[in-house]
């Protein structure tokens, strides 16, 4: 736990460091990226087998589907210059664990709500390229779970535990899922398609701060979470102007408040190509032709 702190200062105190430090820093209409993934998580925890793993097993292992399920996510992203941005991170899914040795199983519903700090690997180790059409980037952020556990007997299919049902705020009302912190990370791939689109690769691990995601406690464990392997599909958009608090391209209107250039514009009838020179000039023109 002590570890995991020390990566999350350590990486926040380099962001704010780079950050300060960037020579380009995007406007707040700038650099919107929205995704949509889906994937396929895996248990992390002392109620499993370990033997769906990811890295372990091979797309062709019969173990590599072994209590696969099915999420969802969907990320808002905005970048603060060309090596860190911010993203909110929503997803909602399921997750499931077999134990031969109990004979038994569980499968939960899970929904996750985060905030995170984006880092741009590919420009802060290689450099920065408008033009390049890949990039590498990882994330760490905090966040919520809320979830709901059954445990069934691998022999009879019966429940034999639950997990997530929290007494009712009212009378009458719905049960209360359990609501634990969890601090996901991970790390990505993304390739540009286009100007817009882009499609992308991550690989992601969320610990959650409780023992009793399997519906199951034990001293073996005092976290346990789940990894979560997805693709997606990237759309890059601006904001229209009005949302600038500092308008970055300020319209002239052909004056000036330095005295210098005000005797400047006199002297040599220098006047800016304004509405109101235009409306002056075209009057100009009326009252030349009325007098010949």
């Amino acid at each position: 736990m002590q570890m995991k702190r020390f990566l999350i200062l350590t990486f926040l105190s380099v962001m704010i460091f780079l950050t300060s430090n960037s020579q380009r820093t995007f406007f707040l209409s700038e650099e919107w990226l929205t995704s949509i993934n889906i994937g396929a998580t895996t248990f992390y925890g002392d109620f499993t087998d370990k033997s769906n793993r990811f890295f372990s097993n091979t797309p062709f292992s019969k173990f590599f589907y072994q209590d696969r399920q099915a999420m969802l996510s969907y990320t808002l992203e905005k970048k603060i210059n060309i090596y860190f941005g911010v993203k909110g991170f929503i997803s909602y899914g399921n997750i499931k664990s077999t134990k031969e040795s109990e004979k038994a199983y569980f499968n939960a519903h899970l929904f996750e709500y985060s905030l995170n700090g984006t880092v741009d690997f590919t420009n802060l180790f290689i450099g920065y390229d408008r033009y390049r059409d890949w990039s590498i980037y990882g994330y760490v952020g905090i966040g919520f779970t809320e979830s709901r556990t059954w445990k069934y007997s691998m022999n009879t299919g019966k429940i034999i535990g639950t997990n997530g049902f929290g007494v009712p705020k009212k009378e009458g009302g719905k049960y209360v899922p359990m609501t634990e912190t969890v601090v996901p990370l991970g790390l990505g791939f993304r390739y540009n398609i286009s100007k817009q689109f882009a499609l992308n690769a991550e690989v992601s691990l969320h610990p959650i701060r409780t023992d009793k995601l399997d519906a199951t406690i034990s001293n073996a464990a005092k976290m346990e979470g789940y990894g979560l392997i997805s693709v997606g599909v990237d759309y890059n958009f601006t904001l229209p102007d009005h949302w600038q608090i500092i308008n970055r391209n300020p319209r002239y209107n052909g004056k000036s408040t330095d005295p210098a250039i005000k005797e400047f514009n006199k002297r040599k009838h220098v006047v800016m190509k304004t509405k109101a020179y235009n409306k002056a000039s075209k009057h100009r023109h009326k009252t030349k032709r009325r007098r010949r």
